[in-house]
């Protein structure tokens, strides 16, 4: 139903939550706007639990999920979890 992107400038993180397309141009109501990116950071600990800083989503928590690597597969914002689909170098 929702996109987020994680993304990094070099100095902070942020966190941005979409509708998916298809399903607003199929929605027969007006839906929410798009949350832009806001800040989050990681909390102390094992480094894998976050919570957004800014923005409409402020307070919220979250972990990330792992693989058996250790790589980061997903991501869980308040309940929902988010799988990893792509990663952008910069």
């Amino acid at each position: 139903m929702m996109t987020i992107t994680i993304d990094t400038d070099g100095s902070g993180l942020t966190i941005a939550c979409a509708i998916k397309p298809e399903l607003r141009a199929a929605s027969d109501t007006e839906m929410p706007a798009d949350l832009p990116a806001a800040g989050f950071g990681l909390l102390p600990g094992n480094g894998d639990e976050y919570i957004v800083t800014s923005g409409g989503l402020q307070g919220q928590r979250g972990f990330f999920t792992r693989d058996d690597n250790g790589t980061i597969v997903g991501a869980d914002l308040a309940g929902r979890l988010f799988t990893r689909v792509r990663t952008t170098s910069r």
